[in-house]
């Protein structure tokens, strides 16, 4: 939702929570504790055995407090929940991975290339090829589990921060635009991840440039003094990769897959063709695409989150060949060894590679009105590797109007039973109601409705400045008005939802 503060410069506002759909509210687990503790405490009183309360009313009161007493952004049966999770993982050695000497070998043809091995939710990702838009190879991402199809474009984008302001929301409604596009009835396109990532700038393209314009004539001394400045140049710059990601659902794609003779091939084209229609509303919201991805290249995607370390080396390797190194091996990495060789998740942290990673996940976005810049101090260039991660699920007109009916309803009671009753009416429900409104009349006229999240990779290499880069990473999103909570227990499903342009990220609705 966006208004003008003034008759030149537009805000954003109306960010809503999603709400947990079993009861009032509240998960499955703490309507079955609440319910508890309710039949605890009537059950003395109602058997006449008294002495029963000394140890059903404590029982009572802890059950309670673990159904609403909130620590860190969580109830404590949500603590509960993942301290326990992540331990049974544990005394499983499931929080462990190991590759690299250890990956499984090709089961039929020893000549066939070795298969992923991919830690934790990634298991299930195989990568495959196909066309893309323009012809070149194109890396599909299939989740067998998920039934998707996921493809992944390299995006360049001017940005809004040195421009005008009528200039800057132009830009973000067409990206509007883009998104309102997908919110139609039965779209295959389920997902858009939109990831930006900021990492050391590793100099290889400044060297390769200097290689291929320097002069023929060029004195000597001069020549040499500049090569070898560039060749010891420290990783003293931040360079900034964005990408976009589109997942495509099997199931609601099945007709035209069916239609196109079946099986993976065809599920990649029908994906091509649909990218291929979104191509001017791209180009419309200034984002330049500057490749889609094939098998290689998003495999150094996510062998680069994984192990920093190896970034220098491939953009060497990148830079330095056209199709063909000249050792033989071509740019970007075999998908069979695009994962860790070593990954384990801690509490606190995620270590893979000689790294290790934090995940925090956006719990509360700006509630006032704010510019379209308010993120610049979180993706602002720092010391250390960040990546930023939104997860956006378009919805259909259909289930846009009910999920708008719905809290417009529920507004509307809590109003007027309030005033009915001749009690006050809190601003905040007043303001949930005119959003909800201001909601609907949009939707009304044609735009559209989606659910989103967004996450925060931090990435450092001495795990001594880990806790240093968090303070200054949550002071930053303090400056950008944003409310975060840090993944305890889960930073290697953190991870992938923050640091991996492959459309995971945005969770079912919890019941």
């Amino acid at each position: 939702m966006s208004t003008n503060s003034d008759h030149s410069t537009r805000t954003y506002f109306g960010w809503q929570h999603e709400k947990v759909a079993f009861l009032f509210g509240m998960t499955l687990q703490r309507v079955v504790m609440v319910a508890a503790a309710v039949l605890a405490a009537i059950w003395p009183l109602a058997s006449a055995r008294m002495q029963a309360g000394v140890v059903l009313w404590p029982v009572a009161a802890i059950l309670t407090a673990l159904a609403f007493l909130r620590l860190g952004g969580r109830t404590v049966d949500e603590w509960v929940l993942a301290f326990t999770s992540y331990h049974l993982g544990r005394s499983r050695t499931r929080h462990r991975f190991l590759s690299a000497a250890f990956a499984p070998e090709a089961t039929a043809d020893k000549t066939a290339p070795k298969p992923m091995d991919l830690p934790g939710l990634l298991a299930p990702i195989k990568i495959m090829e196909g066309r893309g838009p323009t012809g070149a190879p194109l890396a599909v991402a299939y989740h067998r589990l998920d039934r998707t199809y996921t493809a992944v474009a390299r995006v360049r984008y001017s940005g809004i921060s040195l421009v005008d302001s009528s200039r800057r929301d132009q830009r973000v409604a067409s990206w509007g635009a883009l998104l309102a596009r997908l919110c139609t009835e039965g779209n295959p396109i389920i997902r858009v991840q939109a990831l930006q990532r900021i990492v050391p700038e590793s100099g290889a393209a400044l060297r390769r440039w200097h290689a291929d314009h320097v002069a023929d004539g060029a004195p000597r001394q001069a020549v040499e003094v500049t090569s070898g400045l560039l060749a010891g140049a420290t990783l003293s710059t931040s360079g900034r990769e964005a990408y976009l990601a589109f997942t495509m659902d099997e199931r609601r794609a099945s007709g035209a897959i069916k239609g196109a003779g079946g099986g993976s091939a065809a599920a990649a084209g029908i994906l091509t063709r649909h990218l291929r229609a979104l191509g001017a509303s791209i180009a419309g919201a200034d984002l330049q695409i500057e490749s889609w991805l094939g098998p290689r290249d998003l495999a150094e995607v996510i062998r680069t989150a994984y192990d920093p370390h190896s970034g220098r080396h491939l953009a060497e390797r990148r830079a330095n060949a056209s199709a063909v190194n000249a050792d033989g091996l071509a740019a970007g990495v075999d998908p069979a060894v695009a994962g860790p060789a070593a990954a384990e998740s801690k509490p606190h942290a995620y270590a893979h590679d000689g790294a290790h990673s934090v995940t925090y996940w956006i719990h509360d976005w700006p509630r006032n009105q704010v510019y379209a810049t308010v993120l610049a101090p979180l993706l602002g260039e720092g010391v250390h590797r960040r990546s930023f991660s939104m997860h956006i699920e378009p919805l259909g007109p259909r289930e846009a109007s009910r999920k708008v009916m719905g809290e417009r309803t529920k507004r509307s009671v809590a109003v007027g039973m309030r005033q009915r009753t001749k009690q006050i009416v809190p601003e905040h429900e007043r303001q949930a109601l005119a959003r909800a409104e201001a909601q609907d009349a949009e939707l009304a006229a044609g735009h559209g409705l989606v659910r989103f999240t967004g996450y925060v990779t931090l990435t450092v290499t001495d795990a001594d400045q880990l806790e240093d880069a968090c303070l200054a990473l949550e002071a930053d999103a303090a400056a950008a008005r944003i409310e975060i909570r840090r993944m305890w227990y889960a930073h290697d499903v953190g991870f992938v939802m923050g640091a991996l342009p492959l459309g995971f990220g945005l969770p079912k609705k919890r019941w």
